[in-house]
């Protein structure tokens, strides 16, 4: 399958869900210029489950507060409606792509969505090393940074988990990918979000997600993109088990210098402390104690 057949078939295909209904809620009221903490309140309470799930998150590690939070117009007061929204958008988009996860093709969906719950919590954790960044797209944008990847699993299966399989690390997976299909992942995952009408930022973060990996221009990336960018390399670091990872040692090493090497100590701290909620948040284990340890020693 060529590069614009792929891209084609992410932009119409059926094998690609919509976004849940309180999803597409909650972006067509970005748009709002009378938007009110009420209005979100009564979209998300709508869903039981997604209404849990924010008060969940509202008491966790990941976004501390000094109180309990017991209801879901409190947690929006101590939120924020932006970062209420994308939170609820995040969860939403996973719960939706978990839900219609195939073991047909054998591809190792909990090592993925591992590394992007990972990236997500320390996207969260750069923005008091970074400046002018919400983190609601933090949250999002690192999310969704390797999304394509689940699209080209539904479009070629095994074929797919092959490559992925064969690929000795991530940056040698992208160079597999642009060789067998005209496109890496992170484009397709790219025209993922403009098909659910994302907000650009998030997309272009997505789009440009390997940059600091390829050992591209720092200077290139917005603060969001380095982070997006950032995030990735860290959680791809703190999971492989591969033994070809020279490359993203590197290129981590000379992306830290953007931050300094005490803000890059704190985000790995402040991120390993989050994981323990993290874990219940996501009904997954994202590090091993003994990884946990590792990491912050």
């Amino acid at each position: 399958m060529d590069k614009e057949t792929l891209l084609e078939r992410v932009r119409h295909s059926d094998q690609l869900p919509m976004l849940p209904d309180v999803a597409v809620q909650i972006i067509d009221m970005s748009n709002d210029r009378e938007l009110y903490a009420e209005k979100i309140s009564e979209v998300i309470a709508n869903d039981p489950v997604l209404s849990a799930r924010l008060l969940q998150v509202s008491n966790s590690s990941i976004f501390p507060f000094r109180h309990e939070i017991t209801h879901l117009n409190q947690a929006l007061a101590i939120l924020g409606i932006q970062l209420t929204m994308s939170i609820a958008i995040g969860f939403a988009i996973v719960d939706m792509m978990r839900s219609r996860e195939s073991k047909d093709s054998g591809f190792n969906h909990d090592a993925f969505w591992r590394k992007s719950v990972l990236g997500a919590i320390a996207a969260i954790e750069m923005r008091s090393e970074l400046n002018g960044i919400e983190q609601g797209d933090l949250f999002v944008a690192a999310l969704m940074q390797d999304i394509g990847m689940i699209a080209l699993e539904a479009f070629e299966g095994k074929k797919y988990t092959q490559i992925v399989n064969g690929a000795i690390n991530h940056l040698d997976l992208l160079e597999l990918e642009r060789r067998m299909f005209g496109v890496d992942h992170a484009e397709i995952g790219a025209a993922i979000l403009e098909r659910w009408h994302l907000p650009t930022i998030h997309i272009n973060a997505v789009r440009s997600s390997h940059y600091l990996l390829e050992a591209k221009s720092i200077s290139e990336l917005t603060e969001l993109e380095y982070a997006v960018a950032l995030s990735g390399m860290l959680a791809e670091q703190w999971i492989s088990e591969s033994s070809h990872q020279q490359d993203l040692d590197n290129a981590i090493q000379r992306a830290v210098e953007r931050i300094g090497a005490q803000g890059y100590k704190n985000i790995i701290n402040k991120t390993m402390d989050a994981v323990p909620d993290a874990n219940e948040l996501f009904k997954m284990s994202l590090l091993t104690p003994e990884q946990l340890s590792d990491i912050k020693s």
